[in-house]
């Protein structure tokens, strides 16, 4: 690492730093403010002519001359190749957050199918998270609706099971799927290992577009049953390649000639903000896309588009054999090393094709990033005009684009916690929400709880100038004066605050409205019910009641395990945690004998013998019914 220049103004440091300085290895550059933030990370094969083109304005391009305007010095890492020099930007950016780089936010929506062939008995499953656990991934789908319709498809046409292995495990007979013909009931036997992964393997068939070499690999099937006079195994299998050939011929009007799995990039500019949309071909269909936002960006589209590839590919969970880009590439070679390796199956080639079909396909996905950036345009406008809407209804002096919403959650005064949700822009942030668990109050005390809560947030947010735009309470008007007396102590009154209690059922009949209290006002404001102000607020106001419920169960549920299986001599945390996770609840825990107990992996006889006769003396037994 060296820091050839650290001076106190930009032009000081454009005016006196040395380029000869600067090693010619490969590394990354980290272009540092007045202020001594990270603003734009970088990578080159050779850091000293990279840094030149900056420093002696070499490049022509605006967005480097606009970023130089704010650069005070530069720190360097080097690395022993452009490989690692690809890796470690990544890493850095993730890290520091830069302002004029790509950032790639977690997609939350991003959904896969997962089979591990390891297990005996494999079930198909929607997930989120692609883990190296030798499992595979199909996907992606463009939304989660697409992947269960898609899942449904499968259960119809191949029987396999959908009960976790806890259910599948203390299974005594065969549940209603296998009347129906969508099961083969591996829990109670009804099928061996070896012929429950030869349907399986079917289905990986079908999820990886080889669906054409299924259809023939069912009619020798079928066939070979005949010959051997298992009619009604054959039949099986005719109905199931009936219901494969209809489900390709749906599929068949969106399939593109020539295309297997294949990503599909392209992108819109306008100003400094920038659309990129994937498209999903995999097995010659198109399975859909997905379009990625990014505003203020400074640098060329080339250097985005890198960026954004090795970020999007980091966390994918499935790589394909090609990837269609509208722009030359940085280091497109280091690139597609990385991909490969990931991927591990075959090569990774990144083209950028100039006719016909391919170039048609990328023309394609720019068509849709054009049309996804001017819908995105236009909610905005709608979420700017609601929150316009939202200072003139609660008598804001600014427009709310950033509120801080808060909740305490308790139960009979244990284990009380408090929440809080960030919208921006009329939209959740939820990076930062936040949680707290109440410390200076003894027993239920709602307003002296919110009171800690809000002193503890907004000391805080005082130190590092992080302050909201709306501060909104749940609760009514005792909750809004605790609220504004706390914010007083702290000596930012200024900051605006407003109340919502909740629509509640009314004794003659009927609901009561959603009412706001405001400072300085007697009577609720009580708005048009079916207005976009009220759906807006009520909706923030539900999130935050939401986190805070999730928190508090949670940490109920942890003292329920501390305090009902720890208790036990020869249990701790982690063993309480598998009991649970096994068998379930504590009261499935306790309808189970010693012996049953015992079959659960770090639980002898004797450990199980102790558990029964806890739970059976402990409060609640009685009420569960369990057998004895």
């Amino acid at each position: 690492v060296g820091t050839p220049s650290k001076r106190k103004s930009p032009q000081d440091f454009l005016d006196s730093f040395d380029v000869s300085s600067v090693s010619t290895s490969a590394g990354c550059y980290l272009m540092r403010d007045e202020k001594d933030r990270v603003i734009y990370i970088g990578k080159a094969k050779n850091l000293r002519n990279r840094v030149r083109t900056y420093i002696n304005a070499q490049d022509s391009r605006y967005s480097v001359k606009f970023l130089m305007r704010r650069v005070a010095h530069i720190d360097f890492f080097l690395t022993t190749n452009d490989k690692e020099a690809v890796l470690l930007e990544n890493s850095l950016i993730k890290q520091f957050k830069p302002r004029y780089n790509v950032q790639l936010k977690d997609d939350k929506t991003y959904v896969s199918l997962r089979v591990n062939m390891k297990e005996d008995f494999p079930q198909l499953t929607v997930v989120r998270k692609h883990r190296n656990d030798g499992a595979s991934y199909f996907g992606p789908y463009a939304s989660a609706h697409g992947v269960r319709d898609t899942l449904r498809q499968i259960h119809r046409m191949f029987p396999l099971r959908t009960c976790s292995d806890h259910v599948m495990n203390n299974r005594t007979r065969p549940c209603i799927y296998y009347q129906m013909k969508q099961c083969a009931a591996p829990c109670v036997g009804r099928v061996t290992p070896e012929a429950y992964g030869e349907i399986v393997g079917q289905v990986v068939m079908v999820l990886s577009g080889r669906s054409k070499e299924l259809e023939k690999l069912l009619n020798e099937r079928i066939r070979e049953k005949a010959a051997v006079l298992k009619f009604e195994e054959a039949a099986e299998l005719r109905d199931r390649l009936r219901s494969l050939q209809q489900m390709l011929e749906r599929q068949r009007t969106v399939e593109v000639p020539g295309v297997e799995d294949r990503d599909v990039v392209g992108y819109h500019m306008q100003g400094r903000y920038v659309e990129i949309q994937v498209i999903f071909y995999r097995g010659g269909k198109m399975l859909g896309g997905r379009s990625f936002s990014f505003k203020q960006r400074e640098m060329p589209i080339e250097e985005i588009l890198g960026s954004f590839l090795l970020q999007f590919y980091s966390e994918a969970p499935v790589i394909p054999a090609e990837i269609l880009v509208p722009e030359p590439i940085e280091e497109a070679d280091t690139l597609e090393e990385i991909l490969s390796e990931k991927r591990g199956a075959c090569k990774v080639a990144i083209l950028r094709p100039q006719r016909g079909e391919k170039r048609a396909l990328v023309d394609l996905a720019a068509r849709n990033a054009k049309n996804s950036f001017r819908e995105k345009q236009l909610a905005e406008k709608a979420q700017v005009d609601l929150l316009e809407n939202v200072k003139e209804k609660l008598k804001l002096r600014a427009v709310p684009n950033r509120i801080e919403c808060f909740d305490i959650s308790t139960h009979q005064g244990e284990k009380t916690v408090g929440s809080m949700v960030v919208f921006e822009g009329g939209v959740a942030n939820k990076d930062r929400y936040r949680r707290f668990s109440i410390k200076q109050v003894e027993g239920q005390d709602d307003f002296a709880s919110m009171r800690e809560v809000l002193m503890r947030r907004y000391k805080r947010a005082i130190e590092e100038s992080d302050l909201p735009d709306l501060v909104l309470i749940d609760g009514g008007k005792g909750q809004l004066n605790v609220a504004l007396a706390a914010l007083g102590d702290l000596g930012i009154e200024d900051l605006e605050a407003v109340s919502i209690a909740k629509s509640r059922l009314e004794e003659r009949g009927g609901r009561s409205p959603e009412r706001f209290f405001l400072p300085g006002r007697s009577n609720p404001v009580i708005l048009a019910q079916n207005a976009p102000v009220v759906h807006l607020m009520a909706r923030i106001r539900d999130e935050a009641h939401r986190f805070a419920i999730s928190y508090h169960r949670s940490r109920r549920v942890k003292g329920t395990i501390r305090s009902t299986l720890t208790d036990i001599s020869g249990i701790g945390p982690k063993l309480a945690k598998k009991l649970l996770n096994r068998l379930g609840s504590i009261a499935k825990i306790r309808e189970l004998s010693a012996s049953e107990i015992a079959d659960v992996p770090g639980i002898n006889n004797r450990l199980a013998r102790a558990i029964e006769q806890h739970l059976a003396s402990a409060p609640g037994a009685k009420a569960s019914g369990g057998r004895r």
